[in-house]
């Protein structure tokens, strides 16, 4: 399929999410094969024009679509959201007028062309397509069982445990739990995007103050398994439970805790519950996958018209055991668990306590990955965000920075969080690369094994409504599919209850939910 060249250095109008906590990255999707349907004339009379205005339509599967243009200046691309980002964007048809796109798979696709100002002149729509005999609101019986049954699938057996909580040799006060989830069963070439129930490493009916949290992927023996033999893509749960982190989880072993009085505050009552343990891991067995192949298996490439329409070329949704071939024996069954460790202080109520809040910013725009398309002659590639810090719950005092770390892919460079209105670097998060074995924990050659932290003594203090720009650069002389560019923040002074006025730059407030409108940018250097 081939690629566009396109302009990326035009700005463009979008939404991201600004999400506080974590998100769990699993879409269900189900698949109906094609039958004979109608065809859909894309803007009527009008056809395929920068000219006309487009709205959105509604289809079944099998129905197609149909886009007519006169002369030669002109294209269809699929887009993975409502956005004219345009970076790694792919022909949905490359034939000529008329051309045909088929719809055989349900879900929402968005379509534009690449031509300079054409999509911010509104050429650009949307498409929902629905099962045949199914419309939005008319879900049998049958059907929504297929979808519980189809999310119970995705949820593993037992809740792991933790051993006793133990003393910090130097301070009394501090103790650490170390933890260990179910058993992760995985044959080589195996790829597992599972949810699992947690153990509760905090006391019940306390509360207890968070100043460290690690993690670990070991086998039964308690080895320390390297990356090369189990990639961990990701981890998303419960902020004050674990962290979200990828792959560089093993580079903050050393990293010193939070300072005296900033704390982390959990109620260990919170966790009793099954579900509020709910994590989402997804991990990927490359033993016995060919060096060659280890790149599109652990970013996932995409290779169906499916994800294709999306305008995705790789992530999640495309991680498929497929991609990973492996010389191993099939019948070989590894077991492994993620082991987490949490150091807390059980908190006195007349301690004076600053409590930190967890803020996960996507530079991504809100899709949580994207992809990054070699460039002939261009070595980076950097997307850019731009909005108000406070955008998804705003504030009306001050608050503060008190640390931020980056999560990158292989081929991350570095990311920024920049002040928009002073031009302030507030803080950056650049990864390290294993340059040992590839069979050394924690220093595999060539994968990201370390994002740096960007601790602050004492808070950086930020007003409200303060402009700021996400920057993340990646290497654009290979192909990096299915990257992210997020970012963690630590801030404290942060009122939780979102108590900022409601302006026309944040949106409409929504505490689990809330959309905001940003500028995107994405350009090569």
């Amino acid at each position: 399929m081939p690629l566009l060249a396109v302009d990326l250095t035009r700005e463009s109008r979008g939404h991201t999410h600004f999400i506080r906590c974590c998100v769990v990255l699993i879409a269900f999707s189900i698949l109906f094969s094609a039958t004979q349907g109608k065809d859909i004339k894309v803007g009527g009379n009008a056809g395929w024009a920068h000219t006309a205005s487009y709205t959105d339509l509604e289809a079944v599967v099998g129905d197609r679509l149909v886009f007519e243009w006169d002369g030669d200046s002109q294209n269809v691309v699929a887009l993975r959201k409502r956005n004219c980002a345009l970076t790694g964007v792919e022909l949905a048809t490359s034939a000529g007028s008329p051309a045909y796109v088929s719809l055989n798979y349900t879900g929402t696709y968005f379509f534009s062309s690449s031509l300079a100002g054409h999509c911010p002149s509104g050429q650009l729509f949307a498409v929902s397509v629905t099962p045949i005999n199914e419309t939005a609101g008319d879900v049998t019986k049958d059907q929504q069982e297929q979808r519980n049954n189809d999310f119970q699938d995705l949820i593993r057996n037992g809740s792991g445990y933790c051993d006793a909580p133990v003393q910090d040799a130097a301070d009394s006060g501090l103790l650490t739990a170390h933890c260990y989830s179910p058993p992760m069963q995985l044959k080589p070439g195996q790829v597992e995007d599972a949810l699992y129930f947690l153990p509760n490493p905090f006391p019940e009916n306390k509360l207890v103050g968070v100043t460290k949290q690690t993690l670990a992927i070991v086998d039964d023996t308690n080895r320390s398994v390297p990356l090369s033999e189990l990639y961990l893509h990701h981890l998303f749960g419960p902020s004050d439970l674990v962290t979200g982190e990828g792959a560089e989880f093993r580079g903050y072993h050393d990293a010193p805790p939070l300072p005296h009085p900033y704390y982390t505050v959990v109620n260990g009552s919170h966790f009793t519950s099954e579900m509020s343990r709910m994590v989402n891991i997804h991990v990927i067995n490359t033993l016995g996958v060919a060096p060659g192949q280890v790149q599109k298996c652990i970013e996932c490439w995409c290779s169906d018209e499916r994800h294709r329409l999306k305008g995705e070329n790789g992530g999640g949704g495309c991680c498929s055991s497929a991609l990973c071939p492996s010389a191993e024996p099939s019948s070989t069954v590894n077991t492994y668990h993620l082991q987490f460790s949490v150091t807390y202080r059980l908190l006195d109520p007349s301690q004076p306590v600053l409590p930190v809040v967890s803020y996960m910013l996507d530079g991504a725009n809100g899709t949580i990955e994207y992809d990054i398309v070699k460039q002939s002659g261009q070595d980076i590639s950097t997307l850019s965000l731009s909005g108000p810090l406070d955008a998804r719950c705003p504030q009306s005092s001050s608050f503060g920075l008190l640390r931020c770390l980056g999560h990158q892919h292989i081929g991350g460079r570095c990311m920024r969080l920049i002040n928009q209105d002073t031009g302030e670097l507030l803080c950056e998060s650049c990864p390290s690369y294993g340059k040992a074995d590839r069979n050394v924990p924690g220093d595999e050659e060539g994968y990201l094994v370390k994002m740096s932290e960007a601790v602050r003594e004492t808070p950086l203090h930020i007003q409200p409504g303060t402009n700021v720009t996400i920057e993340s650069d990646y290497d654009a002389s290979v192909d990096h599919f299915g990257v992210m560019a997020l970012l963690f923040l630590d801030l404290v002074d942060f009122d939780e209850s979102c108590p900022g006025p409601v302006t026309a730059s944040t949106g409409k407030r929504c505490p689990a939910c809330q959309v905001n409108h940003l500028k995107v940018a994405i350009h090569h250097s």
